[in-house]
């Protein structure tokens, strides 16, 4: 501790010892970083604070209108601020385009004011800054309100313009989707046209069917087997039956012939003359008158017969059997095409439903487009007519660009701050530096610690005069040097207060 302060007592003591020197230097120093710092150019700095509003209809119509979130707006307009197209717009509204001598000029005018400009967005706020420092505060404070007011004016235009935009393409892809959509209905009718029956019934009652037509087969052949049975029993008794009977036998010719007469008369009753049996019983007639003429032993073999009436009926069962035959036998064709048709249309089923869920699967999906493009278009409607009556967030400017009177560059208490601080040191710094330079011994215990006997000691002889004198000059010097930092701390203190006006 004591050490310490020994080492500050010491530098003191130099500072002190090399005051002109010191103050010189501090002076000098700090009257050039003072001068300097006046004659760097004036940076003025315009801004204007706009305020991001959001409409409470926004949330009232949450999931029926679609509207740019507050994140997405603000990441548009860092880039929009900056742009090379709406800072040439300002340039032209301000005429400043004009005094530039060519393109190179103008484009290295625009970047120039690229990298100036500064935007500071707060979105917990709703709040962004933009500002820009130029050496003119006249075109700092237009162009930063031109800027301004061109963002907004194009943000309105672009928010309608996009929402025009994508009503139109909705309404062109709507209709694009509704044709897609009726080709698909129409190949799908077109595919079951074709495909008639085939699509309308599944697998199992294809089988059902097929296994009651194979039941059906079984129970016809034995209906026929029982038919042709009976049908062999009926041409057996044919066979046992003679197909006519004799009606009676006559000794007498006579007897005959009066028979045949009654016969011939009831005949004549219900047939004429020319009915095959009228013919036969006349026939027969006039055979038994002539055969009378030639002898009794022609008369005892004649006979008169007539149809079998049993063998008849035998006969009519044996047909009637015989056509059911026919008929099972037709069925039983007819019930094996139908199995036929039905074992082809279970081998075609899968590939037309699959063909079938194809068709329909991309008929669902164009369908469900454009529903989905339906429920958009009514999102987009909305949406539009909220852009269109400037209901969902609106920018209003809060703070505009004020004219800057006080420079922002360089800063002035900075500067003299500074100034103050780097005198001082280099002041200090030099005294001590020209103390380091000074090889005599300045007292006893520097001879001591180099090994040198003392021998005496010459006391400092203080001269009234020159004592006087000497302090003449230091209180001279010092009110000099007071009053230059007087000066330094009023210009401090004006350069502080005209940043707080």
């Amino acid at each position: 501790m004591d050490q310490g302060f020994n080492e500050l007592f010491k530098y003191l003591q130099i500072v002190y010892t090399r005051r002109y020197l010191c103050l010189l230097i501090a002076l000098t120093v700090m009257t050039g970083i003072i001068a300097y710092s006046y004659s760097l150019p004036r940076k003025y700095e315009a801004d204007s604070t706009v305020f991001i509003e959001e409409n409470v209809i926004k949330n009232l119509v949450k999931g029926i209108a679609v509207t740019p979130e507050m994140e997405d707006r603000v990441r548009v307009l860092k880039y929009a601020l900056v742009s090379r197209d709406i800072i040439s717009k300002v340039l032209a509204e301000l005429e400043i385009d004009s005094t530039t001598h060519n393109d190179s000029e103008l484009q290295a005018l625009i970047t120039s004011l690229q990298e100036r400009i500064q935007i500071s967005v707060k979105e917990r706020n709703g709040l962004f800054t933009v500002s820009i420092v130029d050496d003119n505060p006249r075109f700092a404070q237009g162009f930063i309100n031109r800027l301004i007011n061109r963002y907004l004016e194009e943000n309105l235009s672009a928010k309608r313009e996009e929402s025009y935009g994508a009503s139109r393409f909705l309404h062109e892809q709507l209709a694009l989707q509704k044709e897609k959509l009726d080709k698909a209905e129409d190949t799908i009718i077109e595919f079951r046209k074709s495909q008639g029956i085939f699509l309308s019934r599944d697998e199992k009652s294809l089988l059902e069917d097929i296994n009651q037509y194979q039941k059906e087969i079984v129970m016809l052949r034995l209906s026929s087997d029982t038919l042709k049975a009976r049908r062999q029993q009926l041409s057996g008794q044919l066979k046992s039956l003679d197909p006519t009977v004799a009606i009676f036998s006559e000794k007498q010719v006579e007897d005959r012939i009066a028979t045949l007469e009654r016969r011939l008369g009831q005949l004549l009753l219900a047939y004429t003359e020319n009915y095959p049996e009228v013919i036969r019983v006349k026939a027969e007639i006039d055979a038994l008158r002539q055969g009378g003429e030639k002898g009794e032993e022609g008369l005892t073999e004649s006979r008169l017969t007539a149809v079998n009436p049993l063998h008849q009926e035998i006969q009519q069962q044996r047909l009637t059997v015989e056509a059911e035959i026919s008929s099972l036998v037709a069925r039983q064709r007819l019930l094996k095409e139908l199995i036929i048709a039905r074992e082809g249309e279970l081998k075609h089923i899968p590939e037309n439903r699959k063909q079938l869920a194809v068709l329909e699967q991309e008929r669902d999906s164009h369908r469900k487009l454009y529903e989905d493009l339906l429920a958009r278009l009514g999102q987009s409607e909305v949406s539009k007519q909220m852009e269109i009556g400037g209901k969902t967030t609106n920018f209003r400017v809060v703070d505009p660009a004020v004219f800057p009177t006080v420079p922002v560059s360089p800063d002035m208490v900075r500067m003299i701050l500074l100034a103050i601080a780097g005198g001082l040191a280099a002041g200090v710094g030099a005294a001590i530096f020209r103390d380091f330079l000074d090889g005599s011994v300045k007292n006893v215990s520097q001879l001591q610690e180099l090994g040198v006997e003392v021998l005496a000691v010459i006391p400092r002889v203080i001269i009234p005069q020159a004592e006087a004198r000497r302090r003449r000059k230091d209180i001279l010097v010092f009110s000099a040097a007071s009053v230059y930092l007087v000066g330094v701390v009023c210009l401090l203190a004006f350069e502080a207060a005209k940043r707080i006006a």
